[in-house]
């Protein structure tokens, strides 16, 4: 959490001495290090969460990769197929217009769930070594890590590489929590619902409702981080900034809690 901290703090620091005032062009390997930092830190994090029986490092790492290199992808596919980009005017000039509405929750929101979930559900979740509902939340929230990596990626390195380095950090570290914490509540459900004693057609409707629930939460970060963030014809990427972190880290807590009972039940809890 330090090392998070410090991450922005750094970037903020480098900014101010070096007369930052501007965008910046940081280049693919530099993007690609600003995204990939902040998924390092939080991965490590969430790793430690599962402390009384903790799933083998290459493991996590492995999903973590497939978040990045498949499930984002396919997602950002997905996404263009059903809604291609459009011109503003398009839109209308309310934020909260019905199109943008049903394009941040139905189809960006969703697509990008769905697709964390499949990295999940057809790899590691058919291991042995999936073997407690704890697990659900970790691995999901591997999954979401990475797909952050491949979010933060292309934002940093858009539009001709030009940002502001210590938003760009930030919105990087808050970005990863995110996408983390949306993907461990759909992996609180799914560990839940694999281990219940309930009938298949039950667990399926768990999940289905967990991926709703991911859904809505990446959909309403999305739509109302844009909202706040532009007033009119201005801009204040600060006031995006805040609102996302506020939001991010009050989905996190509630997934923490919610872990906390998992692994006060979980059968490799070490009683003294």
């Amino acid at each position: 959490m330090a090392g998070l901290i410090g991450f922005v703090a750094l970037a903020w620091i480098v900014e101010k001495v070096a007369g930052l005032d501007g965008a910046i062009g940081l280049g693919r390997p530099l993007a690609l290090v600003v995204a990939a930092i902040p998924a390092g830190l939080w991965l490590a994090f969430f790793y430690l969460l599962d402390r009384h029986e903790p799933e083998p490092k290459h493991f996590v790492a492995g999903v973590s990769v497939l978040g990045a290199m498949v499930a984002a992808p396919i997602a950002d596919f997905v996404v263009a197929q059903l809604a291609p980009p459009v011109a503003l005017a398009q839109y209308g000039l309310s934020p909260f217009s019905w199109d943008r509405i049903v394009d941040a929750f139905l189809i960006v929101g969703l697509s990008q769930e769905l697709c964390k979930y499949v990295a999940v559900r057809y790899t590691i979740y058919l291991s042995p070594e999936f073997d407690e509902p704890m697990d659900g939340v970790v691995y999901m929230m591997a999954a979401g890590t990475g797909f952050a990596v491949w979010v933060n990626y292309h934002r940093l390195s858009g539009q001709g590489h030009q940002v502001f380095l210590s938003t760009g950090a930030a919105q990087a570290v808050i970005t990863t929590l995110a996408h983390a914490s949306f993907a461990g509540v759909l992996g609180y459900v799914l560990g839940r619902a694999k281990f219940t004693r309930r009938s298949a057609p039950i667990r399926g409707i768990f999940v289905f409702m967990g991926l709703l629930a991911a859904a809505a939460l990446n959909g309403q970060f999305g739509l109302v981080e844009m909202w706040v963030s532009t007033h009119g014809m201005e801009s204040d990427p600060w006031l995006g900034v805040g609102y996302a972190a506020l939001f991010a880290v009050l989905v996190f807590a509630a997934l923490w809690l919610a872990t906390r009972r998992l692994l006060a039940d979980s059968p490799f809890r070490r009683v003294p």
